[in-house]
């Protein structure tokens, strides 16, 4: 068998075949463990989401590890530093505008961003939805937030025009002025709550994943399948002559 490949020139061929083989089915191999790794993220994003919500004091203890905190929900008290809210760009159900992340000083001192949800570009600034500036101590619930890496096409966050493109928690805990005692690894996107038309809106926290991982994963196994195929007829009709 190996003189008759020599003698077709197939030997080549054939190691490249299977190479790509190894490589194809790899990519196969590794989609189908993300598609676990996504299925269990969004099982335990359901079950954290519908969980009774932990206090703020909790999560700060968790976060040591940030998958301990992440989309946990919580509670914390404090009040509202308003003079210091920052713009976070995310266009929400097709309309452009921006999400209003606003400090929460607690009852202990500390200082957590909030972010309290979306407002469309015309009441980006905050004169113009005085109402949604509400005064005194509050009680957030929300989800826990971590930072976000941006691509290569996220434009770089605009510091000193209070314009962010990519939710880098640092960055923003970074940026607030005045005693900030400490800062944490994480914020918390505000839950929905009943509202007579304030802004801004909350409740608009993304918690959908998209799952193609088996559409991918078919995708490279039916490559490797071709490449079989092609591979087989080439080396009959170099067989045969």
């Amino acid at each position: 068998m190996i003189d008759k490949f020599r003698r077709a020139s197939l030997v080549l061929p054939f190691l490249f075949t299977v190479v790509g083989l190894v490589v194809l089915i790899s990519l196969g191999n590794w989609q189908m463990d993300r598609k676990v790794w996504k299925e269990n993220l969004i099982d335990l994003v359901n079950k954290r989401i519908a969980s009774p919500a932990s206090s703020f004091e909790e999560v700060v203890a968790l976060s040591k590890n940030l998958d301990d905190i992440r989309f946990r929900s919580v509670t914390v008290k404090g009040v509202f530093d308003h003079t210091q809210e920052r713009h976070y760009f995310l266009p929400f159900k097709g309309k452009v505008g921006w999400h209003i992340i606003t400090p929460l000083k607690t009852e202990a001192g500390d200082v957590v961003l909030i972010d309290r949800g979306f407002v469309p570009e015309r009441l980006k600034d905050a004169t113009r939805r005085s109402k949604g500036l509400v005064e005194g101590l509050q009680v957030i619930e929300g989800l826990v937030r971590l930072s976000e890496k941006g691509n290569y096409f996220s434009p770089k966050n605009d510091v000193r025009g209070n314009k962010w493109y990519v939710r880098d928690i640092q960055e923003l805990y970074a940026s607030l002025k005045g005693d900030v005692k400490r800062s944490f690894p994480f914020m918390i996107d505000q839950k929905r709550i009943e509202t007579s038309g304030e802004w801004p809106r909350p409740g608009v926290t993304k918690v959908k994943f998209s799952d193609k991982h088996l559409g991918y994963a078919l995708t490279w196994y039916g490559l490797a399948l071709t490449l079989i195929g092609v591979f087989i007829a080439f080396a009959f009709s170099r067989l045969r002559k």
